[in-house]
């Protein structure tokens, strides 16, 4: 009996260190941009060229890249088809909670509340997701990420930039805000889905091309939000708002995925890699559309950074009770 545990124990400690291993490398990557920035080995106008960088280059090439597929059989399809369903109800279901529930909150700007909405309906599902779940679920989920990545891509760009635009008493459908949407990165998941529905493949040099310059989409958004650190203090990540930012970003939203999938007739695949999808931290692109519209930057940061670093323990609770019940 004792041996068991101790096995058991020990098993369940090395993948605990497997995972945060693996986020810890993403944090090198904020702490490069941080340090770099601070020493002054980048321009003080780097952050604006990043920016751009980032959301209309490495963004479209990875959306257009990943949406290449290749043939499926009957049990992908229908992982497909619910994979697509379960991360679009379980998004919409999020993004219309909170539009609703922060309207009368009146301790917040009223320019803030857009960077907390997108924040808490959206995760770092691209960024963080994909080598977290190749490496803690395998090819299988990675694909099923890439499939969820879809729907995510279209809301982001989409409702994800209603909520972060739209104040109380403004029309939500007026041409200025659709004007605003269509943005590089929306024009490209459209596309994607266009590649994805028709079968479409581009010549390999192409995709090798786009493969490349997709690569570089995770270091240099952590790079941003790393830069972005430069003016924020400790005390500023620790403030009531940001604790609740990752209560409900980190616990009680992969909750409510994990309700949703359980009432869906979804396989265990889908239902783990939505459900740690779900879990990961507020997504770093946030920053990076907050620079975009003008809104307060330094908030969407401050949260990326709280809610990432308790993804540290999170990540790893949710991995192991996942795999026990689930897998």
């Amino acid at each position: 009996m004792r041996l068991t545990l101790g096995v058991f124990l020990c098993y369940n400690s090395v993948m605990l260190l497997d995972i945060l291993l693996k986020i810890l490398s993403i944090f090198l990557l904020v702490a490069m941009g941080y340090f770099a920035f601070k020493a002054k080995l980048v321009p003080p106008d780097a952050l604006k060229t990043l920016n751009a960088f980032v959301l209309n280059v490495a963004v479209p090439c990875l959306i257009l890249q990943s949406m290449q597929r290749d043939d499926i059989n009957g049990r992908m399809f229908n992982d497909i088809i619910w994979s697509l369903a379960a991360f679009a109800i379980v998004t919409l279901i999020i993004c219309g909670a909170v539009a609703v529930a922060f309207r009368p909150i009146k301790s917040i700007p009223e320019d803030d509340k857009g960077i907390y909405k997108l924040q808490l309906a959206f995760t770092n599902c691209g960024f963080m997701g994909y080598p977290l779940t190749t490496v803690l679920f395998g090819k299988y989920a990675l694909f099923l990420a890439i499939i969820m990545n879809i729907v995510f891509t279209l809301l982001l760009y989409s409702v994800g930039v209603l909520l972060l635009l739209h104040k109380k008493g403004e029309k939500i459908f007026t041409m200025k805000l659709m004007v605003r949407m269509l943005t590089l990165p929306f024009v490209s998941s459209i596309l994607g889905l266009i590649i994805f529905v028709t079968g479409f493949h581009f010549p390999s040099f192409i995709d090798d091309g786009l493969s490349l310059m997709a690569a570089t989409l995770s270091p240099a958004a952590m790079f941003v939000v790393g830069i972005n650190q430069c003016s924020s203090r400790l005390k500023d990540l620790l403030t009531i708002q940001n604790l609740i930012l990752c209560i409900l970003s980190l616990i009680v939203v992969p909750f409510l995925a994990l309700g949703v999938d359980l009432l869906l007739p979804v396989s265990n695949n889908v239902l783990v890699t939505h459900v740690f999808l779900m879990a990961m931290p507020s997504p770093a692109i946030a920053t990076v559309l907050s620079h975009r519209y003008n809104k307060n930057a330094k908030l969407a940061a401050e949260g990326v950074a709280s809610t990432t670093f308790l993804s540290l323990g999170t990540l790893a609770l949710w991995t192991f009770f996942l795999t026990k019940f689930f897998l």
